[in-house]
């Protein structure tokens, strides 16, 4: 792996204006594939309509690029993020009825900032973790929302004690985010193939401001009075 000029690089976890704290427009998601050569995998929180969009035009710029609709869903115990997805999951399901719907689409099952001492409310439940590891496919052990190097160095130590595969992610909300943090990987076509070519990803990481939280509550705060108002 010397030349990684052929490698591509992916920032996977953004999100787009379809999720409720977020304010990037799919476009911009587009057009930072077509000036800096990365892709990103819009998770949205419990839709895939960014992923849809984005995906769209894409693949019209690299039709070779796979199709890899993905969705952030909220489960009983925190978030579970479905990758190559037919259709959406529905959120409030318990942790092992979510990963069940990814896997009975043919999908992949990767546990987001899973020991974030930050967002407790949304990190999946330690315990929940636990029971539920041997069916998980990927750990994220780059995340570039966490407000602590520790709690992704935690993440990649558990990954390692379990032997899954772990990715890198920006977890953008806004453009400023977008592709902060990617890992470069060998070209894929299949699930089994992404976490072949995981396995041997080479991350490129850096901690955001811990201020961007805020932009995000306020984006939050913004657009749930509009949906009032409306």
């Amino acid at each position: 792996m010397d030349d990684w000029e052929d490698f591509w690089k992916f920032d996977m976890h953004v999100h787009t204006w379809h999720s409720g704290d977020s304010i990037t427009d799919p476009r911009q998601v587009i057009d930072l594939y077509k000036q800096k050569g990365i892709l990103c995998l819009v998770c949205d929180h419990n839709t895939t309509a960014g992923s849809r969009e984005v995906y769209a035009g894409i693949r019209e710029v690299n039709p070779e690029i796979p199709l890899i609709l993905s969705e952030e869903i909220m489960t009983e115990s925190g978030e579970i993020i479905g990758l190559f997805l037919t259709e959406d999951v529905p959120p409030y399901l318990s942790a092992a009825e979510t990963v069940d719907s990814i896997h009975d689409q043919g999908g992949l099952a990767l546990v987001p900032h899973p020991f974030c001492s930050y967002r407790v409310s949304s990190a999946l439940r330690s315990d929940i973790l636990d029971e539920i590891i041997g069916s998980v496919d990927i750990i994220e052990g780059y995340n570039a929302r966490n407000l602590k190097d520790e709690d992704n160095y935690r993440a990649r130590k558990y990954a390692l004690a379990h032997d899954i595969v772990v990715s890198a992610g920006s977890d953008a909300h806004t453009t400023l985010e977008l592709g902060r943090c990617f890992m470069e990987l060998a070209p894929f076509s299949t699930p089994r193939e992404l976490l072949a070519t995981l396995r041997s990803g080479r991350p490129e990481f850096c901690l955001m401001d811990p201020k961007i939280h805020q932009v995000t509550r306020l984006v939050k705060a913004v657009k749930r009075d509009r949906l009032r108002e409306e």
